[in-house]
């Protein structure tokens, strides 16, 4: 019953926050991010850790999720733009249909530059706090998210390009 109120909750958030634009956040001091595990489209266990060097955009989706699937081929679209630079789109989905849902959204976009990612235990949404779906964490070259967008964002945008210069600074 928790987990059905919970699916239904980021449901309606997901919604609010699309008719919104958007809620960005811009954390003046990267904060560290937590420790979490997705499954790869290969079947095995990925972390952030396996990214570290690369800008993350960290996009935490559901096929079902209207918003979701109107962001996508901008997301698609971004990686193939941007991935020479070091930056890398994650998308983790958070379907409980598991990979044949995931599988059929992207032949059905037509996604072909970003990988697949599963949260096949469905916990990423509380250990890294989602409110809404979409909710995408750009995370710097050391793992440190640097903002935080509930709902969609205009990748090709300007401000899509402020937030991703940040994470994408060289290391020190």
């Amino acid at each position: 019953m928790r987990s059905t109120l919970a699916a239904l909750f980021l449901l309606v958030s997901a919604q609010a926050a699309l008719a919104a634009g958007g809620r960005v956040t811009v954390h003046d001091t990267p904060r560290e991010v937590p420790a979490i595990a997705f499954q790869a489209e290969d079947r095995t266990t990925r972390s952030l850790e396996d990214f570290r060097g690369q800008a993350v955009v960290l996009d935490l989706w559901a096929t079902w999720c209207l918003p979701c699937r109107a962001e996508f081929p901008d997301l698609d679209r971004l990686q193939e733009r941007r991935g020479a630079e070091g930056l890398v789109v994650v998308p983790v989905s958070l379907d409980r249909k598991g990979w044949p849902a995931v599988d059929k959204f992207y032949a059905d976009v037509g996604v072909t530059h970003l990988g697949r990612y599963l949260d096949d235990e469905r916990k990423l949404s509380e250990v890294l706090g989602a409110r809404a779906l979409p909710t995408t964490l750009i995370i710097d070259r050391q793992g440190r998210e640097v903002a935080r967008i509930e709902g969609t964002l205009d990748w090709a945008g300007p401000q899509a390009d402020e937030l991703l210069a940040r994470a994408l600074k060289p290391l020190p």
